[in-house]
């Protein structure tokens, strides 16, 4: 039989082992690893970085008040990015910030804004159908079209974007 002693001892044991046991379990999870390091940048990734600058500036620039500053914000970013860094320009000329919101002004709402770049590329759909007329667009801004561009790499001129009218 065992005595008092030993049933303390054997009691203090299960209680130490159950408190280890309750420790361990509840101990927080350890840390995960640290993400593996980031490749060097791709001279070639920057290259086409720059080669884009100016239609990035347009899908970056900053929304305006209206949504005919909005589509103002970006064309002259884009404008202002091609003539800083010597990059193709997509926009070929812009008019005036005041004559560009007044003539935008006069087009209908959902043309207005779907002049906007970032805008009308969420919204291709309804922008098709929206786009405004090229005698409409034309006292606003100049835009380089795809066919353009593609006959701009082969050594043509370029020609002005023709919207859906």
């Amino acid at each position: 039989m065992i005595g008092t002693k030993g049933k303390l001892g054997i009691a203090a044991l299960v209680v130490g082992v159950g408190a280890a046991v309750v420790l361990f379990l509840r101990r927080p999870a350890p840390p995960p690893p640290p993400p593996p390091p980031l490749a060097q940048e791709s001279g070639h990734g920057a290259g086409i970085d720059h080669a884009m600058a100016a239609a990035l500036a347009m899908v970056r620039a900053p929304d305006g008040a209206t949504p005919c500053e909005t589509a103002y914000n970006a064309f002259k970013a884009s404008y202002d990015v091609s003539q800083a860094q010597d990059v193709k320009a997509v926009v070929l000329r812009l008019a005036p910030r005041d004559e560009f919101l007044a003539k935008c002004a006069t087009l209908p709402p959902d043309g207005q804004v779907c002049l906007a770049p970032r805008y009308a590329a969420r919204h291709r759909p309804e922008c098709e159908a929206a786009r405004p007329t090229p005698e409409a667009l034309s006292p606003m801004v100049e835009l380089l079209s795809r066919r353009a561009s593609n006959a701009q790499s082969e050594g043509e001129e370029p020609a002005v974007l023709t919207p859906k009218p």
